[in-house]
């Protein structure tokens, strides 16, 4: 029996493929961002996206920028699904790779596709309308005759359908709201011009210029730095930095509010990688650490460059990625430091006493667990005991009592700040009062009763100076 074989022709459905590939998943911010990654190829350095409703009051959104713009060419080229060869070598800046972005962002929001763009003085446009690929079942485009304008190019939704658009109306301000706090985040390193030779890159929404939101906090004096640590994988460097960032009794409610992003600290934890410092995921750990709320504090910027797409797995959209098991040893170790770190930012470190100084609590350890006990030898306690042989058992009811679920609770989410409870000020005084005639009545010298009382008042947080203690004395 002869083996023989065929070719025949497995050209796909435009009509039907067209209507698949509007469902790989783009939010509309994410779907704007794949085009914010084109202008910024193309060397834009202002880029303006407008969402208003055009002629026949029908939502119309556009991004135009300032870049180096297409030939009719290059243009056509642009607009074909795959343009781009994903295993190329490319520039080291370049945010594309399957040259899809383009298309697939913008038709998983509208079904009318125009971009027009100028080089060199001449102005070309051309147009995919889903519809009319639907209706004649054919991959094409229409090509538009326009004025020659000036250099840059501009992209152009028109019968968005996926999101429901009234401008100016609650829901669309909502919408605006979250496509700003998604490229401030995302672009952030642009937008502040990441280094000497990076010029600061403008993105404007509706006329409003966009602040860059970087979500490590790095300029405030209380975040943890870890060293940038530099990994070596197939001949390139991956860079790798931790961030601790303040716990909310170093900041200011605002402060706090801003970092915290959408979903809070502890969603947000975990790696922020960047790709040609563009930010493509944020807020795992890649299986590496469980999220806790010991460690919500905790994020870790990792920078690839896009020549290590598919060792990370890539997706089209730019927000997924898995990085190789090498790598993952490595995070792996690295992430045991900073999981430690972490944790110490919701622990006290208590300062060594003098040595005329005594705490009023001990910690006690015993078969690998820990307790809280009263320190009978200090001297207020050691007073109050021998006053009367009963204070013992309350002193025990006390210390039997401390709620150690609901403080951990509270400092693991950090919604309130724990203080020592106080009265007004009048009354914290009269406590102290009692205090220095208790110990002036077992013959304590002066000094030593103010070493005392300042170190009471240290573990206590009660709003009172030492010059008010002085004068009592």
């Amino acid at each position: 029996m002869t083996n023989a074989s065929e070719f025949i022709d497995a050209t796909p459905s435009a009509a039907l493929l067209i209507e698949s590939i509007r469902d790989i998943g783009y939010s509309l911010e994410t779907a704007i961002a794949d085009l914010v990654d084109n202008s910024i190829s193309a060397g834009a350095k202002n880029i303006k996206i407008l969402l208003i409703n055009d002629s026949d009051n029908q939502p119309f959104l556009s991004v135009e920028d300032d870049g180096e713009g297409m030939s009719e060419e290059e243009l056509l080229s642009a607009m074909r699904l795959g343009s781009k060869d994903p295993n190329i070598v490319r520039r080291k800046d370049d945010l594309g790779r399957f040259g899809l972005g383009l298309k697939t962002a913008s038709f998983s929001q509208c079904r009318q596709l125009t971009v027009e763009s100028s080089k060199s003085g001449k102005a070309t446009s051309m147009t995919w309308d889903l519809d009319l690929v639907r209706e004649k079942n054919a991959w094409i485009v229409k090509k538009n005759y326009i004025d020659d304008g000036q250099v840059g190019t501009k992209i152009i939704w028109k019968k968005i359908d996926r999101t429901k658009l009234e401008i100016n109306s609650v829901y669309t301000n909502f919408i605006l709201n979250n496509i700003s706090e998604h490229l401030s985040l995302v672009f952030h390193r642009f937008i502040d011009g990441f280094s000497s030779f990076q010029k600061k890159i403008n993105i404007y929404i509706n006329g409003n210029l966009l602040e860059s939101y970087n979500p490590f906090n790095e300029n405030n004096i209380a975040t943890i730095k870890s060293e940038k640590r530099v990994y070596t994988y197939k001949g390139g460097n991956i860079k790798i930095q931790s961030f601790i960032l303040p716990s909310i009794k170093k900041v200011d409610h605002e402060e706090w509010k801003k970092y915290e992003g959408e979903g809070g600290y502890a969603k947000n934890q975990g790696f922020y990688v960047y790709r040609a410092n563009r930010l493509i995921i944020k807020g795992t750990w890649f299986g590496l650490l469980k999220k806790s709320e010991f460690t919500k504090l905790c994020r870790v910027r990792i920078d690839i460059d896009n020549d290590l797409d598919t060792d990370w797995k890539i997706d089209v959209k730019k927000s997924k990625a898995s990085p190789p098991k090498q790598i993952r040893d490595f995070l792996g170790e690295f992430m045991a430091t900073v999981e430690i770190q972490g944790k110490k930012v919701y622990f006290r470190i208590p300062q060594k006493s003098k040595d005329n100084e005594m705490p009023i609590w001990q910690k006690i350890s015993k078969d690998s667990k820990s307790y809280y006990v009263i320190n009978r030898s200090h001297p207020l306690i050691n007073k109050f005991l021998s006053e009367n042989k009963n204070n013992l058992a309350y002193l025990k009811l006390f210390e039997n009592t401390i709620p150690y679920y609901d403080i951990f609770s509270l400092l693991a989410s950090e919604r309130e700040s724990i203080v020592t409870w106080q009265e007004e000020n009048e009354e914290d005084l009269h406590s102290i009062k009692e205090l220095i005639n208790l110990l002036k009545k077992s013959k304590m010298k002066s000094e030593k009763i103010l070493t005392q009382i300042e170190s009471f008042l240290k573990d206590s947080d009660l709003n009172i100076t030492s010059d008010q203690i002085q004068k009592i004395i």
